[in-house]
């Protein structure tokens, strides 16, 4: 089975979706409307809202017509296959590129394209070649005839086409070893990837992310790489164990600058026993700044932060030494330089905004900080500096609630998407 992010069934409620006005701004769905295994449990509710009545007791108006976006302005995208799972992406401009499993499929990539308002394949199939695909890592684009996206075991695929978007894609990779493994263990696809929790999505430790083409970063479990000369450098390692049960696993990066790298993980054993750990580049040298004993019930470790009990991901610098991060499904996490060291403070989404509290990815700009979780998108404002969170809600004729939107991201807070199971919405307004 190719497809790894999932959700306990126990956790999924689907939910009816409520009707919102909607801008010109995407094309109608010319789809067949979703089946009746997929139809909304009557009295389910997405984005915390009250309960609508049961959708197969209701004959439909004829006259009504369907909206596509929410009252927030996220808008469904039409996807070229329905089981899709949409992992990451990663827009450029008005274009986005994003990387997507699928249960009949395998792996694969895709370019949503302004000017037909769709989703489209750009990938050559390669990546499904036998030993491959066992999971889809991360996306990166340097620019829009450019793309880098991970796949399992441990491959980075290179794509370019000189004149974007005319030409066709010419696919080169490369295998990233894997640290973690001795010599001759051949990978599965949990290798590669860390469970929140028993009942939460798995998140691929392979990614890659750049200040620009020539300055390009890969990860994958306890290893850094730089892209020197079109081949793949190891610049950091974590080797430490304190047992043979230890795994060390890099779950996301990005930075300000060429000078200025963030890169959050996750420390655990085979009991999942788990704790986030930092490691940045400054200053040309590669320092772990958070760290823990995990062998010891993860207890705080000499000579380092100590953030928490569960993995670290969506790291984004937004100050001079500062940056944030998602902790497991719940806290947002903001680390700063104090003097010689760093220190930790926390934020969580009140119970009042929004009851459930999981979420899977997490996005920032200009101080707001938006979140995305099981049908649900939270906005934060200002929140450390006395502000607040909001639901942003999603809610639209067109989508179905109730499955999980696995990331969060965009160039600005009108180019903003939010993508998971089944669904791609963009958001082109305030």
């Amino acid at each position: 089975m190719r497809s790894r992010w999932f959700l306990a069934p126990a956790a999924v409620v689907v939910a009816s979706a409520a009707g919102a006005a909607c801008a010109d701004s995407e094309p109608a769905n010319d789809g067949a409307p979703p089946s009746e295994t997929e139809q909304p449990e009557a009295g389910a509710t997405g984005d915390s809202g009250s309960a609508e009545p049961d959708a197969t007791t209701t004959e439909p108006d004829a006259d009504a017509v369907r909206t596509r976006c929410s009252s927030a302005g996220w808008c469904v995208t039409p996807l070229p296959d329905a089981d899709l799972v949409m992992t990451d992406i990663w827009p450029v401009g008005a274009r986005a590129f994003a990387i997507a499993e699928s249960p009949t499929i395998g792996v694969k990539v895709l370019e949503w394209d302004p000017g037909t308002a769709a989703w489209g394949y750009i990938d050559d199939g390669t990546q499904n070649a036998p030993g491959l695909g066992l999971y889809a890592g991360g996306i990166w684009a340097p620019s829009d005839g450019e793309v880098f996206f991970g796949v399992g075991p441990g491959y980075v695929f290179h794509g370019t086409r000189p004149i974007p978007p005319a030409t066709s894609w010419t696919w080169t990779r490369a295998k990233l070893p894997d640290g973690n493994l001795a010599a001759g263990v051949r990978e599965t696809a949990a290798d590669g990837q860390v469970s929140q929790s028993e009942t939460e999505l798995k998140r691929p430790s392979l990614g890659i992310w750049g200040t620009s083409r020539d300055d390009v970063y890969a990860w994958y479990t306890n290893s850094l790489f730089h892209l020197e000369s079109e081949s793949w450098v190891q610049v950091y390692a974590i080797t430490d164990k304190g047992s043979p049960a230890e795994r060390v696993k890099f779950l996301s990066g990005s930075g300000s600058g060429p000078d200025d790298i963030w890169f959050s993980g996750v420390r655990s054993t085979s009991t999942l026993s788990q704790c986030a750990l930092v490691v940045r580049k400054s200053a040309g040298n590669y320092v772990r700044i958070a760290d823990a004993n995990v062998s010891a019930g993860c207890q705080p470790k000499e000579g380092y932060l100590y953030i928490g009990r569960l993995p670290l991901t969506n790291i984004h610098p937004i100050a001079a030494d500062t940056a944030v991060a998602l902790l497991g499904i719940g806290e947002v996490v903001k680390i700063a330089r104090d003097g010689t060291g760093y220190t930790k403070s926390s934020s969580r989404v009140p119970a009042a905004v929004a009851n459930q509290r999981d979420f899977f990815s997490l996005w920032t700009s200009d101080g707001d900080v938006w979140l995305s979780g099981r049908s649900q998108i939270v906005h934060g404002t200002a929140i450390w500096d006395g502000g607040s969170y909001a639901i942003s809600t999603i809610a639209s004729d067109e989508l179905p609630l109730g499955r999980p939107l696995i990331q969060i991201r965009g160039t600005s807070t009108t180019n903003l998407w939010a993508i998971g199971e089944r669904y791609a919405i963009h958001k082109t307004t305030p």
